[in-house]
C-alpha cells in the first residue's frame, strides 16, 4: 500500500506513470569522435554519421563564437533511422542531441526545403550553446522543487496513522528561463558562417497571412508552445522573424547579451532582460517589428496586380491538401485533418457531380494519393502498425470502392476497438483496404495509366530514391541510386506511362525533373531530364491529360503559385496569383486545376480554370548535375568503435517540502545512458525532527524488446504514543513503522496505445517500539520509576505478489487533451498474493517469535474511463471501477481487518468521503462527469505564469466496498447501502517558465451518505504537471 502510494504520488507530480517506448535491441550501435563531438549511429547510417561529424565541426566555431560559450564536454549526437519520422532534440542539460534522419518536409508543408542534416544539426547545436549561456546554475541542477502534502483526517479510525493526501502541490523553479520564440528563433537564425536554415516562402506565407489579417500571435503567446498553429509552427515562424529583426536592427551581438542576461538567478521572465539589453521594453520592440512586417507585406500585395485565387471547394479543418482527380473527372480525393486539431490526416473522396463527401480512411500520411485508371482503387500511404521491434514505417495501401459493405454485425464489431480509442467518426473500412507493402518506407505512390505499376519514393536514412513495383508488390526495383543525401518528392507517371515527373532536392535547392522509364520498368540516373530549376523552390508536378505539359508549384515570385510548362518549347505560364500560397495541382476535365491553397485559417482545396499568363523564368542549373557539397572519404575513415554504456551527467533536483506539517528536505536524482538503454531515477525526503522518510529508486533496462525494471521503495513513519503496555508494566513512547517494497518485472508496449506489465513484488513491513518499564526505585524511596528499555522490533507483514497489468491510454490528440480528454483509459490488473500477516507472538520460545496468519488470495481490478465529445466543446465521461479479493480469510476473526481491502474514498475515487472510510474485499463504483469550458483560451501572462484555459466539471458517484453480503453494514460506520456523492471541479491550464505545464485542480465534493459525526464536505487541491 505505501509503495503504491509513493508511486501514485510520483505519477501525479511528474504527470505520468512510467511509460514504455519501443526498444530496439536489433540495432548495432557504433560511435566515433571528432574534436568537439561524439557521433552515435546504427547500421545503415555510416554515410550520414560521417556527414554529421563534418557538419557539426563546421558549425562549432561560428555558433560558439557568437555566444562566447563552449560546452564543458564533447557534445553527443545520436542519429536514428528506425522510424519514418523527422525531428531533432537538444538535451542542453546533458550536451546531447538526437536526430531522426528522415527529411522533415516529406510530411510537412509549412517549411521550405533545406539540406536536412546540415540544418537540423546546426539548429540543435545552437540550442545547446544558447541555452547553455542562459543557465543560471550548474547543468547538474535543472531545477528546485517546492512541494506541499496535506492529508485527510480519519477521525473514526484510531488504526490509521496517516490519511490519504487531499493536497498535493509540486512546483519547480527552473535553471533556464527562455521563451519559446527566442529559443527557436535563435536556433533557426544559427550564426554567421553557419546559416543553414533560411527565411523561406513557406514561413513568409504563414506570417504574411497572419499579419495582414491582424491575427499574428500576441507577444505573450509567442512564448509558449501548443496554443496556435499546426505543430507549433506559428511560434517557430514568429520567433525566427522576430530574431531576424532584432539581429538586423540592434546587432547580432545582442542575441548573446539577451541569453546571458536571462541567466541571472532572479529572472522569472525576459521582459526586464529586454529593457536592460535593448534599452526598450520588449512589447514596444514587438510592436515595431509587426509594424515593419505589415508595411512590407502591404507593399508586396499592392504589386501583385489582379488576384486569381479560384473557387473554394473544401476548407474543413486546418489542413486540406494533396488533391487528385480521377481519370473520368468525376471524383476528387484529398487529405484533410477535418475537425481534428492535429494530425494525422483522413482520406476524403468528393463526388464532383453532387459535392457529396465521404471519409474513407483515417490515419493517412500527408503524402500523395492516386486513383487507378478505372477510378475503382485509390492509393495512399500510412504509417501504421509497428513491426516486431516497434518501428513504424510508411507503407502503400489501396482502397477498393468495388468491395461491397460487409454485414452490419461485422461492421459493428470493427467499431469496438475504434470506439475505445475515441476514433469513431474518423475511421476507415479495413475490408476495403489492402496493404500493398510491408516495411517498404514508401511515400508518394502513383499508379501507371495501365494500372500495372506503382512508382513511389523510397526513404532510407538521409537518402531517397525512386522505386517501382508491380501493383501486387512484386518486381520491386530502384530507378535511382542516390547516396549523397538527395531528397525526392511526388513522382507522377505520364499518361503514356513512359515518364515519371518528380521533384528533386540537393543542397537545399528543389527543382523538377523527368525520369524516363522503359517498357520493362528499367530506368537510371543517366535518364534524368531536368525540367524546371528557377532558383526558387519548384515542386508538386502534375501532368496534363495529353502529356504535353506539366503543372507545378513554385515560389520564384516570393509567393507559391501554380504554373504550367510546355514540355516542347519550355514556355511557362502562371495559373494562379494568390496572397497566401498555392500547392499540389491536379488537372481535371476541361482544364480545371484543383490545388491546395493556404489562407489564414490553414490549407483549403480550391479550383481554377487553367488560363496561364505567359511569363519568362530562368530555367537555372540542371538538377541532375548538382553534386552534394562535401566529398566523403568512405566509412572506413570513421574509426568507429562498438558502443558501450555511456551515462550522461547525473541530474540532481533538490526538494524543499512540507509533509504532514513537517519540513522534509530531499532530492530527485536521474541518470541514463546516451541511448537510453539503461536509466536510473531515485529520490527521497527526510524529516529532521522525527526521522520520517520517503525513499525510492527505479532502474530500467531497455536493451531487450520488453523493458526490464527493478524498483525499491522505503517509507518510515513514527507514532508518538505515551500509552501503557497491554500488561500495564510500562509505557510505549513511540512506534516506528518501516515499510519496504522491492519489485522487478517487465513492461512492453502493445500496439499504439496499450502496455502490458508483468511484475514480482516482495513486501516487508517492520515495526520498532521504544518503551520504558516500571522498576522499583533504589534510592530508598517507595514507588517505581520508568527505565528505558532496548527497542523491541518485529515484522508484521511479509508478502510476495505476482501481478499482470494491462493499460490503455487512447485519448485523441487535441489542444485540450490534458484538461478535457476524449477517448478511453483502461486499467486491468490481476494479482496472486502470498501474504504472511502477524497474528500473535509466541512467548514460550527462548525469544519472542512472530506467528503469522497465512493469507493467499487472488485479486482482480478493472478501472475504465470513457469520455465523449458534446457540442460546445463539452465532454461527458463515464467511469466504472470494480475489484474483488477472492479469499474471505482476509477478514478472519478481525485479525487483519481492512489491511488488504480496497478503499474507495478520497482524491482518486469518491471524493465525498475519506479514503479509508469506504473499504472491503469487494468494490464497485460508477461515476458520471460533465466537463465544459469556462475560458477556452485566455492567453494572459503574469511573471512566469501563462494562463491558457479554464474548464469546470460537475460529477456524481455511487459506489460501495464490502466483505460479505451486499446489504451488510460496514464495521466502522454502520452504512449499508451504496454510498452517493456529488461535486464540482475547476481545472486551470498554466505554463510556467514558458515551457513547463502547470495544472491546477480544485474539487469540492459532498458525501450524501456521510455519517453525522463527520462533515459531508470535502476539499481537494493539486498543483502538478498533469491532472488526476
Amino acid at each position: 500500500m505505501i509503495a503504491s502510494l509513493i508511486r501514485i504520488c510520483l505519477a501525479m507530480i511528474f504527470g505520468f506513470i512510467p511509460a514504455v517506448g519501443q526498444n530496439h535491441p536489433e540495432l548495432d550501435w557504433k560511435v566515433f569522435e571528432t574534436k568537439h563531438f561524439r557521433i552515435f549511429y546504427h547500421q545503415g547510417l555510416e554515410n550520414a554519421a560521417q556527414r554529421a561529424g563534418k557538419i557539426a565541426e563546421e558549425a562549432y566555431g561560428p555558433v560558439t563564437a557568437l555566444y562566447d560559450y563552449e560546452p564543458n564536454e564533447k557534445v553527443r549526437i545520436v542519429l536514428k533511422d528506425y522510424d519514418d519520422y523527422a525531428n531533432g532534440a537538444a538535451f542542453f542539460y546533458h550536451d546531447t542531441i538526437e536526430i531522426w534522419t528522415t527529411s522533415l518536409d516529406h510530411e510537412y508543408e509549412l517549411r521550405g526545403t533545406t539540406d536536412w542534416l546540415r540544418n537540423v544539426i546546426t539548429h540543435e547545436f545552437t540550442h545547446i550553446v544558447s541555452l547553455g549561456v542562459a543557465r543560471s546554475i550548474s547543468p547538474r541542477i535543472p531545477g528546485i522543487y517546492f512541494q506541499y502534502f496535506g492529508y485527510q483526517a480519519e477521525k473514526n479510525r484510531a488504526d490509521i496513522l496517516t490519511g490519504y493526501p487531499n493536497i498535493i502541490a509540486s512546483y519547480p523553479m527552473m535553471n533556464v528561463v527562455v521563451p519559446m520564440w527566442l529559443a527557436e528563433g535563435a536556433a533557426q537564425y544559427m550564426a554567421a558562417g553557419a546559416h543553414h536554415d533560411r527565411w523561406d516562402a513557406h514561413r513568409d506565407m504563414i506570417l504574411r497571412k497572419q499579419v495582414l489579417s491582424d491575427s499574428q500571435l500576441p507577444f505573450d503567446e509567442m512564448g509558449v508552445f501548443g496554443k496556435c498553429g499546426f505543430g507549433n509552427e506559428y511560434v517557430y515562424d514568429h520567433g525566427y522573424s522576430f530574431v531576424l529583426y532584432i539581429a538586423e536592427t540592434y546587432g547580432v551581438d545582442h542575441l548573446r547579451k539577451l541569453f546571458r542576461a536571462a541567466a541571472r538567478w532572479h529572472v522569472l521572465d525576459v521582459d526586464g532582460v529586454f529593457s536592460r539589453v535593448l534599452g526598450k521594453p520588449v512589447k514596444e520592440v514587438y510592436e515595431d517589428w509587426v509594424l515593419e512586417l505589415r508595411r512590407g507585406y502591404e507593399k508586396q500585395i499592392e504589386e501583385l496586380g489582379e488576384l486569381r485565387e479560384g473557387d473554394l471547394v473544401a476548407d474543413t479543418g486546418f489542413s486540406n491538401m494533396r488533391p487528385h482527380v480521377s481519370a473520368d473527372g468525376r471524383q476528387l480525393a484529398y487529405l484533410s485533418t477535418q475537425k481534428k486539431q492535429y494530425g494525422p490526416h483522413s482520406l476524403v473522396v468528393r463526388n464532383l457531380e453532387n459535392d457529396d463527401e465521404e471519409v474513407i480512411a483515417s490515419g493517412v500520411s500527408a503524402s500523395s494519393v492516386s486513383f487507378s485508371p478505372s477510378g475503382r482503387e485509390l492509393l495512399f500511404t500510412r504509417i501504421d502498425r509497428a513491426d516486431r521491434y516497434g518501428s513504424r514505417q510508411s507503407d502503400i495501401y489501396s482502397y477498393d470502392f468495388g468491395i461491397t459493405d460487409r454485414h452490419w454485425l461485422n461492421r459493428s464489431l470493427r467499431l469496438i476497438p475504434e470506439f475505445f480509442a475515441g476514433l469513431v467518426g474518423f475511421t476507415s473500412d479495413p475490408y476495403k483496404e489492402d496493404q500493398l507493402s510491408r516495411g517498404l518506407r514508401a511515400f508518394y505512390p502513383d499508379l501507371s495509366s495501365d494500372g500495372k505499376w506503382i512508382v513511389f519514393v523510397h526513404n532510407s536514412g538521409t537518402n531517397n530514391n525512386i522505386g517501382l513495383m508491380r501493383r501486387d508488390g512484386s518486381e520491386l526495383r530502384h530507378l535511382t541510386q542516390f547516396t549523397d543525401g538527395t531528397q525526392l518528392y511526388s513522382p507522377r507517371f505520364s499518361p503514356d506511362g513512359k515518364k515519371v515527373a518528380f521533384s528533386i532536392a540537393q543542397g537545399g535547392q528543389r527543382d523538377l525533373a523527368i525520369l524516363r522509364v522503359s517498357d520493362d520498368g528499367v530506368g537510371g540516373d543517366d535518364t534524368i531530364d531536368p525540367v524546371v530549376a528557377t532558383g526558387g523552390t519548384d515542386r508538386d508536378p502534375a501532368w496534363s491529360s495529353d502529356g504535353e505539359s506539366l503543372y507545378f508549384s513554385s515560389d520564384i515570385s516570393g509567393i507559391f503559385n501554380i504554373y504550367q510548362i510546355n514540355l516542347n518549347d519550355r514556355d511557362i505560364g502562371q495559373i494562379t496569383n494568390v496572397v497566401g500560397g498555392a500547392f499540389n495541382p491536379t488537372v481535371g476535365d476541361s482544364g480545371r486545376v484543383y490545388f491546395s491553397s493556404y489562407d489564414v485559417n490553414g490549407f483549403q482545396i480550391r479550383v481554377i480554370q487553367a488560363a496561364p499568363n505567359s511569363i519568362k523564368l530562368n530555367r537555372g542549373a540542371d538538377p541532375a548535375t548538382v553534386i552534394a557539397e562535401e566529398t566523403l572519404g568512405g566509412t572506413d575513415s570513421l574509426n568507429a568503435v562498438t558502443y558501450r554504456s555511456d551515462f550522461l551527467r547525473t541530474s540532481i533536483m533538490p526538494r524543499i517540502s512540507i509533509d504532514e506539517g513537517r519540513f522534509k528536505p530531499g532530492f530527485y536524482l536521474n541518470s541514463n545512458d546516451v541511448l537510453y538503454k539503461q536509466g536510473v531515477f531515485a529520490g527521497g525526503t527526510v524529516a529532521p525532527t522525527n526521522g520520517d522518510r520517503d525513499l525510492f529508486a527505479m532502474y530500467e533496462y531497455h536493451g531487450l524488446r520488453p523493458t526490464l525494471f527493478l524498483e525499491a521503495f522505503h517509507q518510515r513513519r513514527s507514532s508518538s504514543r505515551g500509552d501503557s503496555t497491554d500488561a500495564r508494566n510500562g509505557v510505549i513512547d513511540r512506534v516506528r513503522f518501516n515499510l519496504n517494497q522491492l519489485s522487478l518485472g517487465a513492461r512492453k508496449k502493445i500496439g499504439r496505445v496499450g502496455e502490458l506489465t508483468i511484475s514480482l513484488t516482495y513486501d516487508r513491513y517492520d515495526a520498532s517500539v521504544d518503551w520504558r518499564t516500571f522498576v522499583e526505585r533504589r534510592d530508598g524511596q517507595l514507588g517505581f520509576r520508568l527505565e528505558k528499555q532496548k527497542p523491541f522490533g518485529y515484522t508484521y507483514l511479509k508478502g510476495i505478489g505476482l501481478g499482470a497489468t494491462y493499460r490503455v491510454n487512447a485519448f485523441a490528440r487535441r489542444k485540450d487533451r490534458d484538461i478535457s480528454p476524449i477517448g478511453t483509459q483502461l486499467y486491468v490488473r490481476y494479482d496472486r498474493m502470498f501474504n504472511r500477516f502477524l497474528e500473535t507472538f509466541n512467548e514460550d520460545a527462548s525469544f519472542i517469535k512472530e506467528e503469522y496468519l497465512k493469507l493467499d488470495y487472488n485479486q482482480f481490478t478493472v478501472d475504465w474511463n470513457q469520455y465523449f465529445a458534446l457540442p460546445w466543446n463539452a465532454r461527458f465521461g463515464v467511469r466504472l471501477f470494480s475489484g474483488w479479493i477472492d479469499n474471505e480469510a482476509v477478514d478472519e476473526d478481525d485479525l487483519v481487518n481492512d489491511f488488504f481491502d480496497y478503499h474507495l474514498g478520497g482524491l482518486s475515487y469518491m471524493k465525498g468521503y475519506t479514503f479509508y472510510s469506504i473499504e472491503g474485499r469487494k468494490a464497485a463504483m460508477a461515476t458520471a462527469v460533465l466537463r465544459f469550458p469556462v475560458v477556452s483560451h485566455w492567453g494572459a501572462r503574469w511573471q512566469q505564469f501563462y494562463l491558457d484555459k479554464i474548464f469546470a466539471a460537475v460529477y456524481a458517484d455511487v459506489g460501495k466496498a464490502w466483505d460479505g453480503a451486499w446489504d451488510e453494514a460496514d464495521v466502522f460506520y454502520g452504512r449499508k447501502g451504496p454510498l452517493r456523492d456529488f461535486g464540482s471541479q475547476i481545472r486551470v491550464d498554466f505554463n510556467s517558465h514558458y515551457s513547463l505545464p502547470t495544472r491546477v485542480q480544485f474539487d469540492c465534493a459532498y458525501g450524501i451518505d456521510e455519517v453525522a459525526t463527520r462533515s459531508p464536505w470535502k476539499y481537494y487541491l493539486t498543483i502538478l504537471f498533469g491532472y488526476i
